[in-house]
């Protein structure tokens, strides 16, 4: 990939549904060729999928990563078990044979049995676990929060979202066919969740399939350090290699960051010049395979 198809992946995965003449607009490219570099993505398999769900936090959901050093000698053998949980998202996989899994809690009261789930199935002792707090991001689309944890979504807002679950670009008037409605009001509802932020319009994305270098940074700061002005400093002086900066509620010391590097020796100019910030500590681990699940989120308004 070039920092161009880095551009586009970071761009989906805040909006999918972004059309070939808005990600040009973004690109200041034309819109042949940014065609082009989002049909190679998919062929290739970076883009495994693009989908559609609730947002999380609209249904109050909480944001688990839970992460550790397995010692399972073959990770393959227990990845169907983790992945058929109803609470896993995503499973991330590394060196160090460090295995990181999202998954969203419908209350913190499950997080007791997730947790030992988990780090019964994969053998990781005395796993991390971060509550998601803050999302930084260098693109130019933001993602928007809900205002409110209970939005009133009825049967046809549900209908649309599970509609565009399987194939989010889906055009609408497949989505007006399929929910019975005109393509006026389909287009009118989802302009309307949107623009509350109460549907997620993503992108599966998988770096196995790229011979990019991927990596999750786990970033321990010296105390007393304010992790959000660490956190924009990065983002300001290492994009377009940023995909993502996580902080975390329960974590107050710890943040990751999802870096892309063409090669090794970006990735360790990288990693010596986050030294010299205000950091006390940099792991960084390649990421090897990217998987993706359904959750409770995405069975709840299954047509």
């Amino acid at each position: 990939m070039d920092e161009i198809d880095f551009k586009i992946n970071l761009l989906l995965m805040l909006n999918s549904r972004l059309s070939y003449r808005e990600l040009a607009d973004h690109l200041d490219l034309t819109v042949n060729a940014v065609y082009k570099r989002v049909q190679a993505l998919v062929e290739l398999g970076i883009i495994q999928k693009f989908t559609a769900r609730i947002k999380p936090a609209a249904l109050n959901a909480i944001y688990s990563l839970i992460f550790g050093k397995s010692e399972v000698t073959d990770l393959n053998q227990v990845i169907a078990k983790l992945g058929n949980h109803q609470n896993t998202a995503q499973i991330m996989l590394s060196s160090r044979n460090y295995v990181y899994i999202g998954g969203y809690l419908k209350n913190i009261h499950d997080l007791e049995d997730y947790s030992s789930f988990i780090s019964q199935t994969a053998k990781i002792e005395s796993p991390k676990i971060g509550f998601l707090h803050r999302v930084y991001s260098a693109s130019p689309i933001s993602y928007t929060i809900p205002q409110s944890s209970s939005l009133n979504l009825d049967e046809l807002d549900r209908a649309i979202i599970q509609s565009l679950h399987d194939d989010s670009r889906k055009p609408i008037s497949e989505v007006a066919e399929i929910v019975n409605r005109t393509p006026n009001t389909v287009r009118r509802r989802l302009s309307r969740m949107l623009e509350e932020g109460s549907i997620d319009l993503t992108i599966n994305f998988n770096p196995i399939s790229s011979n990019d270098i991927f990596s999750l940074f786990q970033i321990t700061l010296k105390p007393s350090v304010d992790k959000h002005e660490v956190a924009q400093l990065i983002l300001d002086n290492y994009k377009p290699n940023i995909f993502f900066i996580w902080t975390f509620s329960n974590l107050p010391n710890l943040i990751t960051c999802f870096v892309w590097c063409n090669t090794m020796k970006q990735l360790h100019e990288m990693i010596e010049g986050l030294k010299k910030e205000k950091v006390e500590s940099i792991i960084p681990d390649v990421l090897y395979e990217g998987l993706f699940f359904d959750t409770w989120i995405d069975k709840l308004f299954s047509l």
